[in-house]
């Protein structure tokens, strides 16, 4: 059996080829793109496509309220926004929504907007899980789960963080311990 030996020239070769293949395979898919400023200043921006990944530019979407009246991505600029997909049958759901609320209550007078997202549950249901779970923030109506779809929600509830671009900044099936600390640095950024 013959062994290749991997002498410091041979491994940087082959680190090389590797590199040359990532660089050509990132480029098929890369989202970032350096542009030159009028003033002749190098400054990179980011073309982001829509998705969920952090990152992603959230989907677009504009659903119908609870309380009445309607709710889109367009509304939504400007503010950091706390996205929070859930159904009324889901006692996660229920444990999480006391939480949601002192996030509300801590974070809405700052500019924060925090919307529920119902997922495909008729009126009576959605009116029912309101006043069960004690929600005190706005709630939308997902009645036929597009929005849902959209956002690759798997499991609820699904918390979602989007900065004041519309920018995915965490994206996961709980509120994280630390929520305080990242949406000040939405806030701050």
């Amino acid at each position: 059996m013959k062994y290749i030996s991997c002498t410091p020239c041979t491994f940087g070769k082959l680190a090389l080829v590797l590199a040359l293949v990532a660089v050509y395979f990132s480029g098929c898919g890369s989202a970032t793109e350096v542009k030159v400023s009028p003033a002749g200043n190098s400054a990179q921006t980011k073309e982001q496509k829509r998705g969920t990944a952090i990152g992603d530019i959230a989907p677009e979407f504009s659903l119908v309220k609870a309380e009445g009246g309607n709710i889109a991505t367009k509304d939504l600029e400007g503010n950091p926004a706390v996205l929070v997909f859930w159904t009324a049958w889901c006692p996660v759901c229920k444990e999480e929504a006391p939480h949601i609320n002192q996030l509300a209550a801590e974070f809405e007078s700052k500019g924060v907007k925090v919307i529920g997202i119902n997922i495909g549950e008729s009126d009576a249901r959605i009116t029912e899980g309101i006043k069960d779970f004690g929600i005190k923030y706005p709630v939308a109506k997902d009645k036929d789960s597009s929005v849902a779809k959209n956002f690759k929600v798997v499991g609820t509830p699904t918390v979602v963080f989007l900065d004041q671009k519309g920018t995915v900044q965490y994206f996961g099936n709980e509120l994280p311990k630390d929520y305080s600390d990242r949406l000040n640095r939405i806030i701050g950024s």
